[in-house]
């Protein structure tokens, strides 16, 4: 009887054993491998705070979701993937966009960026909420307007299209237009539109199709009815473009009126060339 009864409990024991063993493999299987540990990969946490009631004297806590910064990251760097701005250009800032020593049109250009990064909040519902930087080829124009759609999106998530002009265009013409009404319907609705080299000459000749105006046109009227930003730049001048088309330069202008910048044809004023003529 007696080792009846010690058999039973070496059974017992082992499947004690057995069964605390299985539990420990379980939770370790079913244990999540987070890349969030604050929020688990949710996107939000709970956080514990005062609501500014009280009860006989003490300021009652209550829990409140707050978005966790992993969440922020995820949407800064889809709008990234989504905006067209290459890794290089992603580097562009204000703070590396020196004007120690540059012509003062260049210093005052990067002041009028930086002015118009600043009031984006307040004018950006309103006709005028655009900004161009025409002229002088190689002074920066490019830099800033990068370094304002890489703000845009870090710092107040607004989701910004870069639109190489001359790329664009062959984009839009491959594959006998195929993509056409794609591309120019995330042209028109996309928050902020950031065209570069508009208009941009070859071998130092404008050569501008009609389909290509019919394009920019239909693009920036719906983004003028709609009071939708635009970032402009173009080798340029106004009354260039004016020449093109009146229509189109004329609504450009409107919206940009506030922050125009333009920078006479002058190669000392060409920003990538500034070390050659710094000690003339």
């Amino acid at each position: 009887m007696q080792k009846m009864d010690d058999r039973m409990a070496a059974v017992m024991e082992e499947l004690q054993a057995r069964s605390q063993a299985f539990s420990e493999i379980t939770v370790a299987t079913e244990e999540p491998d987070y890349n969030c540990p604050r929020c688990k990969d949710t996107g939000s946490y709970l956080v514990r705070k005062k609501n500014g009631y009280f009860i006989r004297g003490v300021e009652v806590e209550q829990d409140y979701y707050v978005e966790c910064e992993c969440s922020k990251m995820f949407k800064i760097n889809r709008l990234i993937k989504s905006s067209a701005i290459t890794e290089e250009f992603q580097k562009m800032s204000f703070k590396n966009f020196a004007t120690d020593g540059v012509h003062p049109i260049v210093a005052e250009m990067k002041s009028k960026a930086n002015q118009y990064y600043r009031a984006f909040d307040e004018i950006k519902g309103y006709r005028q909420n655009s900004i161009m930087l025409i002229g002088q080829p190689g002074c920066g124009k490019t830099h800033l307007l990068t370094a304002i759609s890489n703000y845009l999106m870090h710092t107040k998530q607004v989701p910004v299209l870069y639109f190489p002009y001359k790329d664009g265009m062959n984009n839009i013409a491959a594959n006998n237009f195929n993509r056409k009404n794609e591309i120019m319907d995330r042209m028109k609705e996309v928050n902020v539109l950031f065209i570069d080299d508009l208009f941009k000459p070859i071998g130092g000749k404008v050569d501008v199709k009609p389909w290509q105006t019919e394009i920019i046109f239909e693009v920036v009227n719906y983004r003028y009815l709609n009071n939708r930003p635009l970032l402009i730049s173009s080798e340029l001048t106004l009354d260039d473009m004016l020449f093109i088309d009146e229509a189109l330069t004329s609504r450009i202008f409107e919206m940009a009126e506030d922050f125009t910048v333009t920078i006479k044809k002058d190669m000392k004023v060409n920003y990538r060339l500034r070390k050659v003529f710094e000690n003339k």
